[in-house]
């Protein structure tokens, strides 16, 4: 059960215009005021126009640890990012195309999926039953496991392209298509091509080869009993992180460090289902529909809730990490409306 709370509060408050100043205060008082009501556990990053203005860390890592910003989270679904990212460099090297049929590199695939693309895995109209919903999940979880549910299926959930629907299943076998085409693990990958080169020294994919992490938190219930992660799927989830990788993540994203501007525009587009509608999720990414410069995305599984935003026109970033089944996503809410507030 956790007990106490400690808080460490962003250094540089003084350094900011008098606006920024106000909007650090209040996102502090929400923060302090969600975690006293005990509705907010965990690491806060907030940054607008290329400088972080709100950073700090509220509660405790396990039941005699307190959190510090540095604490790694399981990510949970903020991985599928860093996987259609690995998509997206290997098809701008023309290692693979975005509309080749999975099977190419997963031939034991049944029949039935024959007609499933890259891309409909990318964007979750593939048809495929997601394993969490078909009660497939359980402690242990490795890649191979769900490639087993995924051979054993008899039938779709719908015509590939013809619909949205989410799918953890569809964003495993990416990461096994991603490890068929680059000759890596997809561990390996991430690392090498993705956290290495933008400094991202505290992240990890847990695939079950790696040794034991650090200075990570520990995942609770609301009540406060542990509940923590213990798979090893990569691709749909797997990855461990702290709020200032992250943010070193969402500049490299401004900046088109690891793919060409037109090659990251992919992953910010609505995929177009067969009927010619929209539908608003990128590559790894929720899409607003009334508002394109608006990308984020979620992650929730087991003790952890995390969540990146992302305002690509105003340039205002809002990370949240918690070890607790809080509703991060009403926190962020929150926060944006400070920021439209104080504008």
């Amino acid at each position: 059960m956790l007990k106490t709370a400690c808080i460490l509060l962003f250094p540089g408050l003084l350094q900011l215009t008098a606006t920024a100043q106000d909007t650090a205060a209040n996102i502090d008082s929400l923060i302090t005021k969600k975690h006293r009501s005990g509705k907010f556990n965990g690491t806060v990053l907030v940054a607008e126009r290329g400088q972080v203005i709100f950073r700090k860390a509220i509660g405790m890592a396990d039941d005699s640890r307190p959190l510090e910003i540095q604490t790694r989270f399981y990510l949970g679904s903020l991985a599928k990012a860093f996987t259609g990212m690995a998509v997206m460099m290997l098809a701008e090297e023309g290692k693979l195309s975005y509309d080749e049929k999975v099977n190419t590199y997963l031939p034991d695939l049944p029949d039935i999926t024959n007609d499933i693309t890259i891309r409909n895995l990318l964007n979750h109209t593939s048809g495929l039953p997601d394993y969490y919903a078909m009660g497939k999940y359980v402690d242990g979880m490795t890649n191979e496991m769900v490639l087993e549910v995924a051979v054993n299926l008899d039938s779709l959930e719908f015509p590939p392209g013809s619909r949205y629907a989410y799918s953890n299943t569809g964003y495993v076998l990416l990461s096994l298509v991603i490890e068929q085409v680059s000759g890596q693990k997809f561990r390996q990958f991430v690392k090498h091509r993705v956290f290495e080169p933008l400094g991202m020294a505290n992240s990890e994919v847990i695939d079950g080869t790696h040794p034991e992490l650090s200075l990570k938190a520990v995942g609770h219930t609301q009540y406060g009993e542990i509940n923590d992660y213990q798979a090893f799927t990569t691709g749909a989830g797997g990855i461990y992180s702290q709020v200032d990788d992250l943010y070193l993540w969402d500049q490299a994203l401004d900046k088109n460090t690891l793919v060409k501007k037109r090659t990251l525009k992919r992953a910010f587009s609505p995929a177009k289902l067969k009927n010619g509608a929209p539908s608003y999720y990128g590559f790894g990414w929720v899409l607003d529909k009334d508002n394109p410069q608006i990308v984020e995305h979620s992650g929730s599984l087991v003790g952890f809730r995390t969540y990146l935003y992302r305002d690509i026109e105003n340039k205002i970033t809002v990370i949240l990490l918690s070890n607790f089944t809080n509703d991060v996503g009403a926190i962020k809410e929150e926060i944006v409306k400070i920021f439209k507030e104080n504008r």
